[in-house]
């Protein structure tokens, strides 16, 4: 009977203890680093750095620890330190970060303290590595926030030129309005006037009789088309109760139309000049269906929705919007380009297309933002 001879290598209780401390090592650097981690994310990097930098001290034995790093604002470079050197003639480099690295971290000691292992300075290196991430990512967060300020500012300076733009182009409607009211409107009139009292003194048997009366009939027409264009111009209404009664009091005056009015009353507390270049897309839409469709019905919604968004809709059943393409139509083309220009202010859109049954269906659309004036 053989027997097999050969002896099989069990540890030592000192190979054993040896590998139980190697594992408690890795476990510890393991640990290390996630609590660095953690640090890092829970507070601003300033903060968590200097916590780091004294942590690194005590795992290399260091007594001296520096940070530098480029500013995340501003333009003086930063620079954290833990500790001083206790014997600046003899203390050496412990451990530097890699070159190239925004940051540069250095450990200073005693060049006769702890030798550190390989494992050691590979933790430190992971963990240059961490604090080298950390600080990116806070600057690029530094960097989009003021590139988030930037926009908000150079939206706010955009929404005041807008305002101011659209107050200008209202002062000078106005002004035309009273001109036209103190002038033409009031000359025509005078006319009016002159001419239905002569038609009156001369009597019905005059050869003249029936020309004077179509002068008076023509004089007052002029005067009514005056003060509809002044009313245009700029409405009271618009200025005293807000862009859904100014709209009523306009669908109010057409003859010879249904017309269905459906609006919203809390338009009246949009932004002013929401208001206004709604009212006036709303009124060149109505114009070109009065003037130009054909139609017998017309459909003007004003509101709201969810979005914080105002919307307006201008629906007729008359000929369509492809006879705006006709020569005649230019004035209606003009219009249109007119309604695009004054959305485009506030950064909103419209879109005019053909009904499926007919007609045309213009749809107006912008952002309701907080009015800002500058001084």
């Amino acid at each position: 009977m053989e027997h097999d001879t050969s002896t099989t290598h069990s540890p030592g209780v000192a190979e054993l203890r040896a590998l139980y401390r190697a594992a408690e090592a890795r476990a510890a650097r393991l640990r290390f680093i996630i609590e660095v981690q953690n640090l890092l994310n829970a507070a601003a990097f300033e903060t968590a750095a200097q916590e780091v930098l004294s942590r690194l001290a005590d795992f290399a034995g260091a007594s001296y620890a520096r940070l530098g790093f480029p500013p995340l604002q501003g333009t003086a470079p930063k620079q954290l330190t833990v500790g001083k050197s206790t014997n600046p003639g003899h203390d050496g480099i412990l451990f530097a970060s890699q070159a190239g690295s925004n940051l540069r971290l250095m450990l200073i000691g005693s060049p006769g303290g702890r030798a550190m292992d390989p494992d050691d300075r590979q933790t430190l290196e992971v963990v240059a590595g961490q604090l080298a991430d950390a600080y990116n990512l806070n600057r690029q967060a530094a960097e989009n926030q003021a590139l988030l300020g930037d926009l908000q500012r150079q939206r706010s300076e955009l929404a005041a030129l807008v305002a101011q733009l659209i107050q200008a182009q209202e002062q000078e409607r106005q002004r035309v309005a009273l001109d036209l009211h103190d002038g033409s409107a009031q000359l025509a009139a005078g006319l009016s006037y002159r001419l239905q009292d002569l038609a009156a003194r001369i009597g019905k048997a005059h050869v003249l009789k029936p020309e004077i009366d179509q002068l008076a009939a023509l004089a007052r027409h002029s005067v009514a088309d005056l003060r509809a264009a002044i009313a245009d111009l700029r409405p009271p209404e618009l200025d005293d109760l807000g862009v859904a009664a100014a709209l009523r009091t306009r669908l109010d005056a057409i003859d010879g139309l249904e017309v269905i009015a459906d609006l919203d009353a809390a338009s009246d507390r949009w932004p002013t000049s929401t208001g206004i270049i709604f009212y006036r897309v709303a009124q060149e839409a109505i114009t070109n269906v009065i003037k130009h469709a054909e139609a017998s019905r017309l459909v003007v919604r004003l509101f709201e929705n969810g979005k914080g968004e105002a919307h307006l809709e201008v629906i007729d059943d008359g000929k369509g919007i492809g006879e705006l393409r006709h020569p005649q139509m230019r004035g209606g083309q003009l219009g249109i380009v007119g309604m695009r220009e004054r959305l485009a202010l506030l950064g909103g859109r419209i879109e005019i297309k053909a009904g499926s049954s007919g007609g045309t269906h213009v749809r107006a659309a912008a952002p309701l933002a907080q009015e800002t004036t500058s001084e």
